[in-house]
């Protein structure tokens, strides 16, 4: 269960999409396919096989506009053992725009 404190902070306008991303690990060169859960203009949630660490940062790729790269840095990673399992949370260092990007 994600701590009511990070929940609370989250903007109120996330929504549910399923998008391609190459998520990027510039730390060990290193890309993994992933799918969002959701997205805001503030971050999104990935489900993927990546091992991930809060506060690490990262590198997004959206399929929907593959010449948009998007830094991000982990906020919070999905206990094995629960419904989050292989999702993590993710905060853009930037906002996005408009839409996708």
């Amino acid at each position: 269960m994600l701590d009511d404190t990070v929940s609370a902070k989250r903007p109120p306008e996330r929504k549910r999409v399923q998008i391609a991303v190459t998520l990027v690990l510039e730390s060990e060169e290193a890309e993994y396919l992933a799918t969002t859960v959701d997205l805001s203009a503030y971050g999104l949630r990935l489900q993927s096989e990546a091992t991930l660490a809060p506060g690490q940062p990262v590198g997004l790729l959206l399929a929907t506009e593959p010449s948009c790269f998007i830094k991000a840095r982990v906020v919070w990673v999905g206990k094995a053992d629960s419904a989050q399992a292989g999702q993590a949370g993710f905060q853009f260092l930037n906002p996005l725009p408009g839409p996708v990007c």
